[in-house]
């Protein structure tokens, strides 16, 4: 055959694109091999990075109720405003998340300041943690964060556990509050235990027994899109459901603390506690001014939090156990038990009568009532709180004795109770003096106000009631604590108590009691009284270089079997038996007689908890002190 010369230029055009070809399915065939053989593991570990995404299932925290089961504090389901960071080879949507623009938007949309969104989604970038922008978001916010998901990647919705509690402000301060850990303090950790976006105690009970109410998170493997966005859970397992934390069932009870806060609502600063002298349980605590732990649930503007931390009157500040008083008159109970104890005077001696004050070293020190009480013997002088009569004792005490009293009555240090920040309170000694004054630059002088609970005496609210509860049981020590029970772990037991108790005489106990009942029948405590119930107490004017004196009362009831003990210190108001005991009477009318009868109802007793085995100025005929 012979060849034509005008088919050449076609078959060269048809070698060279076959050639083209050839080498295209190569290339093609290499790639795939490459891809499917040479790094298919490589590229298989990606693909499920990019399709499977743990997420993270929020345990609650344990439930808080009263001795009687009344519910506290427990968690409530809410929506929340996330960012899920994005594997690290998404570059491109990672680096969409550094834009201002992108910052700017999202904080205006969740209605945060820029820079703390920043802050929280650096981190979340840095840590691969889910973020939380934005706790109990209201349904505005979510709508709106909802209708820009797709121009806003790693921007979500997401149900969670929020901390509620029922009754606001009330036990507020025993309560505490749960509020989310910061990045500062997730770096400095090293247990890994907690996430960026989980709650932690941070007063109260919450912050005492955080690891008991902390439950443990679950989690789950879910299936995302090319945005980050689920899409299905995964099947190939089942997820690991949360575990709640602990319940604590605690010594307070909702009827006392409910007495307690009427009876302060209309005190702008104070104190007062509401002891259980048999075994030091906390039956009430309240501290004005008050705040609503849901407030930190909800979320604080910063605005909010600098009124709350930073504002004069301190609503955060648990006055009961952090609020430092001098002791004012309610520590002649400690100089005239003291007294008794050590022989320095018998429940019938008498002084030099009271003539309105007294000459010590070329000074005069006055009494609290300038016309004078006369000739008083013991216990009329602790009714009638004459001051004269005590500086007299004091002199004849002496700092060793007196001091000792005081400590074993618990004061001047931490009581040991199960609540955080507690302060020490002050009672002097003789090497405290010789540090702050010099040896032998002070002498018996500061007996006279130490005697009468001025001075350098410093004691909290919560020290005064274990003081008193301690009277009651004739000296043993009395350790105050809150938790009653740990539900499914154990029954709580407190330690043991910090103090040593004081050792005294029956007959020095009796007089005692006698002079704390003569002080509400007849004395500087009258407007304590309660119909048909004894009670027995001590008022005290504690004074303040800053303002009006500070009020303070303590007292116990009924006298015949005392079921509770009650101590508080009014701020900047006057006398205790004018200011501080009507508070005190109007609780134990409202806990002991039902309206319009005299009849004493006792305190309802708390039920049996099952065993679980372990897995002063007042008016003429009414003295004030």
């Amino acid at each position: 055959m012979l060849h034509d010369p005008r088919t050449e230029p076609r078959e060269r055009r048809f070698a060279v694109l076959a050639t083209v070809a050839i080498a295209g399915f190569a290339l093609v065939a290499v790639g795939l091999l490459r891809l499917q053989v040479t790094d298919h593991a490589q590229y298989e570990e990606l693909a499920k990075e990019n399709r499977v995404r743990l997420e993270v299932l929020r345990a609650p925290r344990g439930a808080i109720y009263d001795r009687h089961g009344a519910l506290l504090a427990d968690s409530a389901p809410s929506f929340g405003i996330v960012f899920r960071p994005f594997p690290a080879e998404s570059t491109r949507l990672a680096r969409i998340t550094h834009d201002p623009a992108w910052m700017t938007r999202v904080a205006r949309l969740v209605q945060l300041d820029t820079l703390d969104v920043r802050q929280r989604v650096t981190f979340a970038n840095r840590s691969g943690q889910t973020a939380v922008l934005r706790r109990d978001a209201p349904f505005d916010v979510r709508a709106a964060v909802e209708e820009s998901r797709a121009e806003l990647p790693g921007i979500e919705v997401q149900v969670e556990p929020i901390r509620h509690y029922p009754h606001g402000i009330l036990a507020a301060h025993l309560l505490g509050y749960a509020g989310e850990i910061t990045a500062e303090e997730l770096d400095a950790r090293t247990d890994q235990t907690y996430r960026m976006g989980d709650l932690i105690g941070r007063t109260g009970v919450e912050r005492s027994y955080e690891d008991i109410l902390r439950g443990h998170d679950g989690a789950e493997y879910v299936v995302v899109n090319a945005m980050g966005r689920r899409v299905s859970t995964l099947s190939e397992g089942p997820p690991l459901p949360p575990t709640p934390g602990h319940d604590l069932v605690l010594t307070l009870d909702l009827k006392v603390q409910q007495a307690l806060e009427n009876a302060m609502a209309k005190v702008d600063r104070g104190a007062a506690v509401a002891l259980d002298p048999r075994d030091g349980g906390i039956l009430a605590l309240v501290s004005r001014p008050a705040y609503d732990p849901n407030e930190f649930s909800h979320g604080l503007s910063p605005e909010r939090w600098q009124a709350l931390s930073q504002g004069g009157t301190n609503p955060l500040l648990d006055r009961a156990i952090q609020g430092v008083y001098p002791p004012g008159s309610t520590f002649k109970v400690v100089t005239m038990t003291s007294a008794l104890a050590h022989g320095v005077a018998t429940p019938d001696t008498r002084q030099a009568p009271c003539l309105g004050g007294m000459n010590f070293g070329g000074r005069w020190f006055s009494c609290w009532d300038h016309r004078g009480h006369g000739s008083l013997d013991f216990l009329g002088a602790l009714q009638k709180s004459c001051d004269v009569y005590f500086y007299q004792i004091g002199l004849k005490l002496g700092l060793p004795r007196l001091e000792e009293t005081a400590r074993g009555f618990g004061l001047g240090d931490r009581t040991g109770v199960d609540l955080p920040q507690e302060r020490r309170g002050l009672v002097p000694s003789t090497a405290y003096y010789d540090r702050h004054r010099g040896v032998g630059r002070w002498g018996p002088g500061l007996m006279l106000n130490l005697a009468i609970g001025q001075g350098e005496l410093l004691v909290t609210p919560l020290q005064l009631a274990v003081m008193l509860a301690e009277v009651t049981q004739n000296g043993r020590a009395v350790r105050p604590h809150i938790v009653e029970q740990v539900r499914g772990v154990r029954e709580y037991r407190p330690a043991r108590p910090v103090q040593s108790g004081v050792s005294a005489s029956q007959g020095t106990w009796d007089a005692v009691k006698t002079a704390l009942r003569m002080v509400v029948e007849g004395g500087t405590a009258n407007l304590a009284r309660v119909p048909g119930i004894g009670v027995a107490g001590k008022t005290g004017t504690s004074q303040n270089p800053h303002g009006k004196d500070h009020a303070l009362f303590v007292c116990y009831a009924p006298t015949d079997h005392p079921e509770i003990v009650l101590a508080m210190v009014i701020e900047n108001v006057g006398h205790g038996g004018t200011f501080a005991a009507p508070i005190a009477g109007q609780v134990l009318r409202e806990l002991y007689v039902p309206p319009d009868t005299t009849r004493h109802t006792p305190l309802e007793r708390r039920p049996e908890i099952p065993r679980v085995a372990v897995p002063d100025s007042a008016a003429e005929d009414s003295l004030a002190d």
